[in-house]
């Protein structure tokens, strides 16, 4: 079995929703720490954004080996796909949530208001089966995060960057481990079992390359010497054909170069 087909076995499907500022861009980031984390510039919106590539590349990933779905939701809206997507290089693009007023988060602190708040616990209350990774720096609010945490402990994560920070590898962790719906022992059990399996030693490839490399047997390598009645100059000074030998049958075809021949 493949490691992809091995990885789908043991997950379930989620949907993945996904904020931009203090999730990809943490603006502003400077001096020895921007090289430090390798981050890069780029412009949307008219904005300046300071981003990590490997976290995209690992949030492409994530939908190519996971069985994840990813979906802004943002204030950035639409222009999460017509700007955010080619700025940032995203192999993939995704769905969107628009925001539908003009209130940004400014009712984060209210999950009874804040309009990201509502379309999630209306997306969940959809259907029982969903579950969820939300990705956004505002959920550090205590009473929004605490009325997801104890309305859906089972079905919901939530990851609260830093704004300064953005996404981080070991939230990333948390992330790929909530897919994952074996136990802790069991991952620990299959990690342990992928150690312990047996790997091609240097010794056996250098032997089956061998096997592949034996010379041919004297009767073989006799019959591949020998050349044969067409490529064999005849004595008298001309080809099999009857065309006499010069020197341009020793070079290449016309238009064909030394350089140009394999």
């Amino acid at each position: 079995m493949s490691e992809t087909g091995a990885i789908a076995r043991t997950q379930g499907h989620a949907t993945l929703f996904l904020d931009v500022d203090g999730v990809l861009n943490s603006y502003p980031v400077t001096g020895l720490r921007f090289l430090r984390e390798r981050r890069k510039k780029a412009r949307a919106w008219a904005f300046e954004l300071h981003f990590r590539p490997r976290i995209v590349r690992a949030l492409d990933r994530l939908v190519e080996t996971h069985n994840v779905d990813i979906v802004w939701l943002s204030t950035w809206s639409h222009r999460c796909t017509e700007e955010l997507e080619p700025a940032l290089g995203f192999r993939h693009t995704f769905d969107v949530v628009p925001m539908p007023d003009d209130s940004f988060n400014r009712f984060a602190g209210d999950p009874q208001v804040w309009w990201k708040a509502l379309h999630m616990r209306e997306w969940l209350d959809e259907d029982t089966d969903r579950r969820a990774i939300w990705i956004d720096d505002d959920l550090a609010a205590p009473v929004t995060h605490e009325h997801f945490a104890d309305a859906y402990p089972d079905r919901l994560l939530m990851v609260a960057p830093r704004f300064s920070d953005g996404l981080t590898t070991p939230q990333l962790r948390d992330i790929r481990a909530f897919l994952d719906r074996r136990t802790r022992r069991q991952r620990r059990a299959a990690r342990r079992a992928h150690l312990l399996t047996p790997t091609p030693t240097a010794e056996a490839s250098t032997s089956a390359k061998s096997s592949t490399d034996a010379p041919a047997s004297p009767v073989e390598a006799s019959a591949s010497a020998k050349p044969s009645a067409s490529a064999r100059p005849s004595t008298d000074g001309t080809t099999p054909s009857g065309r006499p030998t010069s020197d341009d049958d020793s070079t290449s075809s016309p238009g064909t170069t030394a350089q140009d021949t394999p």
